[in-house]
């Protein structure tokens, strides 16, 4: 669902941080506002979610996208990141519609990465090994045995992997009663990993229906939706339990099996065979079952006076389970006791609305008042445990009671909680229909913040002026509509853990021994912070909405958002024995435009659609409020072990911008080593040599060390586009979406170089082996080099991330309109479909639209990515 709008709304970017069936995606609504949690809120049919990965995509009737704070201040605090409106489809009172839709494709990398083979990976360390005073590695014999060497990604693919949905929907009603229902299933396989370890299916019922009572006077109805969903994933994200980047990063010199079928052995001792890594360590499994909807009620209680009430629920139950068997793939990558885990959850949402709203209608003047409150309540329970030594050692019997080890029986137990009480209201003016007014008012309180601060006000204010309903323009033959639009807004956000305003207990590992009995120590967990307060998003809005010769529609925006007094980690010194309080304190900027364009005209029997979509956003970092500055990662080891710090987030610079080292090309010889020097002419890179990165001197030190780094890179995309075309005539239909980004960059992280003996690819072949080989590539070493040529981070990994994605192209015809027009169906559609069909992008890694990132600020870091499948789908759409 979220993959359908890429490309579709201005300002709208949406990301990916694994191309692997069933994992999340990365929303963001007009820019990163905060150091925190950044998705948008989702509105279901009136049910506030955090992600609609329940949804059958066919279910959708309408998505809207508000992104300026004047329109989504009525929801307050959940609003600050924007909001998804979705609407499912309801039930006409008439005749009963039946529709049926179904699909099957396959699914195939789009690209994989060009990596060396065993020979060219041979006479590759056997340089790096000379540049780095040592003999070859191998000797020619040797080389000449190795051959090509196995193929990991394609050891690792699996091929024409399927996908397939499949719909069925019923609606209808009479003019008191209407529904509209339906059961989907939909399928899919990965297209990297072992048979079986890479999946996702999910089967959905939804139940909509309306009822009229009492001379129609009492509206009530439900909206509901049941999912069961099954994945099954290898691991992907960071450097230590990634599958893409172990295939990637191994050396192609000894085979995936041995004769016997067993797992062939790197000589390296620290290097697992990353086939049989999948085949061991990747046995996992979630099984999801959630139940989400609203019922509702509606009575006019007098003309014009209308109250609603709005109940909801969100309970969903996960069960997860893993198995690692004994293995022993090499030295250090061996493991001599089964283990099995297990995770239950249980997680209930409630929310009450209810609304009272009045509508005048005067003349030329029209008022719509509407006051109202809102309660919200989650609880989250989950337990967990592992044990050792099964007894019938296989995923299947996964489960703790079957290990016998009962020493190592571990079993966690957590809860959470948190409220929500809001009081809102909202006042509506409008006169002759030309000139509009609308003033929110939203009053928030949350179990996050202690009682000085628990409650925050969240104010709107916006106006609009619908210039073709004057008189001189409205006889106007090119200008059709045309609606000037302005807004100031502001809205809150709680999205952090619970209490931390308070100085919480922990027992956890606090165990300790006292005259030789082990005892249950407990301490403080953090420092408290009673006057903790809401992060607020504040946003200025000024933009029109217009439809020229009847068939060109315009929409632009000019924005300004700040978000505020951000919910942040303090640092402080170790010495205090315990967790930092969380406190309000720093300032980002996003200011953009955003631009839309479409035209429809029917030219006889063609219709033709054009649209396009562009977006500019300069994202800012105004004020971080501590000594230097600065917001840095969770932790510095994202790209190797020994990495040092590459992203942060700093006053006057964009969110998660990259921080390393300027680079001025490759020393060719020992006189460019020699020639450079300080002001007082002492070499800044003396232990250099010819084929070594030359490093800036930022701070003209004579020093090349971390007071030289600087923004080498940002991975927030400064521009956002989409483009789509659109065609029909008689039975057939063709349409065409585009999508793309521009102004980003992405941390190449693929290859790890904490261990010298891992693969490249075959961008090695333009490093530099003598002099004026190469200005842009180092020499190839065995990574101990004293001028730390890719140990230290620097504008070497950095690389331009734009991309232009041909999204999707689908092709169709309806056989009702020519051929059968005798059949007794009111459609039947065949179709084929092609989903990212073409990417074009200088970027060399697997997919360049990568999202990932250790922080919720960060992004743009490829370690081994999951890549998204390019597919072709054959589907059917018929309606009775």
């Amino acid at each position: 669902m979220e993959q359908s709008l890429q490309g579709q709304a201005p300002g709208v970017q949406v990301t990916s941080n694994s191309g692997q069936p069933g994992d999340a995606l990365k929303f963001t609504i007009r820019g990163i506002g905060t150091n925190g949690d950044s998705r948008p809120l989702f509105i279901i049919d009136g049910f506030p979610a955090d992600d609609i990965s329940f949804l059958n995509p066919n279910d959708i009737a309408s998505v809207d996208v508000l992104k300026d704070a004047a329109s989504t201040a009525i929801y307050g605090t959940r609003a600050a990141n924007g909001i998804v409106m979705i609407t499912t489809k309801k039930g006409r009172a008439g005749k009963m519609n039946v529709s049926f839709d179904a699909s099957y494709g396959l699914q195939n990398p789009a690209r994989k990465l060009d990596l060396l083979n065993a020979q060219q990976y041979a006479n590759i360390m056997n340089e790096a090994s000379i540049n780095s005073g040592s003999v070859p590695i191998y000797t020619p014999d040797s080389i000449a045995k190795l051959g090509t060497g196995p193929d990991w990604q394609k050891a690792a693919t699996n091929k024409n992997a399927p996908i397939q949905n499949y719909s069925l929907s019923l609606s209808g009603g009479n003019e008191k009663s209407v529904f509209s229902s339906s059961f989907s299933f939909q399928g899919q396989q990965g297209v990297m990993g072992l048979p079986g370890r890479s999946n996702f299916e999910r089967t959905s019922f939804r139940i909509n229906s309306e009822h009229k009572l009492y001379k129609d006077l009492i509206k009530t109805g439900e909206n509901l939706t049941f999912a069961h969903t099954r994945q099954r994933g290898i691991g992907t994200g960071n450097i230590y339990n990634n599958s893409i980047r172990g295939l990637l990063n191994a050396t192609p010199i000894y085979p995936v099996y041995n004769a016997d079928g067993s797992y062939g052995k790197s000589p390296y001792a620290d290097e697992p065979n990353p086939i049989g890594s999948i085949d061991y360590t990747q046995n996992n499994q979630t099984i999801t079952d959630r139940i989400i909807g609203n019922i509702y009620a509606e009575a006019i209680l007098a003309k014009g006076l209308t109250f609603r009430t709005d109940f909801g629920a969100d309970i969903s139950y996960n069960y997860n389970n893993a198995f690692i068997p004994v293995y022993n793939l090499g030295t250090n990558n061996s493991n001599e006791h089964s283990f099995a885990s297990q995770g239950m959850y249980r997680n209930l949402t409630w929310n009450w609305d209810n609304t009272l709203t009045y509508q005048l209608t005067a003349g030329k003047h029209n008022l719509n008042v509407m006051v109202g409150t809102t309660a919200k309540k989650y609880e989250g329970y989950n337990v967990s445990g592992s044990k050792t030594d099964l007894i019938i050692a296989d995923f299947d019997h996964a489960i703790i009671d079957n290990g016998r080890n009962d020493s190592t029986r571990k079993v966690f137990g957590t809860r959470s909680m948190n409220a929500l009480q809001s009081y809102f209201g909202r006042v509506f003016y409008s006169y002759d229909d030309k000139y509009l007014l609308t003033a929110t008012l939203r009053r928030d309180g949350s179990t996050k913040f202690g009682s000085n601060n628990r409650y925050g006000y969240f104010p709107a204010f916006s106006a609009g002026w619908i210039v073709t309903n004057e008189s001189f323009l409205k006889n106007s033959s090119w200008i059709n509509f045309l609606k000037i639009r302005g807004g100031w807004g502001q809205n809150g956000s709680d999205r952090i853990d619970d209490f931390r305003y308070l100085a919480t207990i922990n027992s956890t590992y606090r165990d300790y021994y006292f005259n030789g009995q082990k005892a249950i120590g407990a301490s403080p967990d953090k420092i408290p912070n009673p006057d903790l307060h809401w992060e607020a998003s504040e946003q200025i809005d000024l933009g029109f909405d217009a439809t020229l010769f009847k068939d060109v529609t315009v929409t632009f925006d000019w924005y300004q958002k700040n978000t505020r007094d951000w919910l942040v980690t303090a640092p402080i010194p170790d010495l205090v024995g315990t967790g930092a309080p969380t406190i309000n304190g720093g300032n980002i900027q996003n200011k953009g435009i955003e631009l839309g364009i479409n035209y429809n005209h029917t030219f006889g029997e063609v219709n033709i659609g054009i649209g396009g979509n562009i977006a500019f956003n300069k994202n800012t970092v105004i004020d971080i409020p501590n000594q230097e500055g600065v917001l840095h990662p969770s932790y510095n080891g994202v790209l190797s072990s020994n990495m040092d710090e590459y992203f942060r987030a700093q006053n006057g610079m964009p969110i998660g911008y990259f921080y390393g080292l300027k680079t001025a090309g490759i020393f060719q010889n020992q006189a460019e080593i020699d020639g450079y020097t300080s002001k007082s002419g002492q070499k800044i890179q003396p232990g250099a040599q010819p084929g070594d990165a030359r490093f800036v001197d930022l701070n003209g030190d004579g020093v090349i060390n971390g007071d030289d780094k600087t923004k080498v890179g940002d991975p927030n995309p400064t521009q956002t586009y989409g483009i789509s075309l659109s065609a029909g005539w008689r039975g057939f239909d063709l349409s065409v979406l585009l999508s793309g980004v521009g102004g980003n960059d992405i941390v190449d992280g693929t290859r790890a170089y904490d261990r010298f003996y891992n693969n490249y690819t075959t961008a090695v072949f333009d490093r530099w082996h003598g002099e004026g080989t190469s200005n842009s590539t180092p020499r190839v070493t065995l990574g101990n080099e004293a001028n730390q040529n890719y140990t230290r981070f620097s504008d070497l990994y950095v690389h331009n991330g734009a991309f232009m994605r041909v999204k999707s192209i689908n092709f169709g015809y309806d056989l009702k309109k020519t051929l059968l027009k005798r059949l007794p169906v009111q459609q039947l559609r065949l179709y084929v479909s092609g989903l990212n069909v073409f990417t074009f992008t200088h970027y060399r890694g697997l997919d360049p639209e990568v999202g990932y990132g250790i922080d919720s600020w960060s992004s743009g870091t490829d370690l081994g990515y999951f890549p998204q499948p390019r597919t072709v789908l054959f589907g059917l759409n018929v309606k009775f």
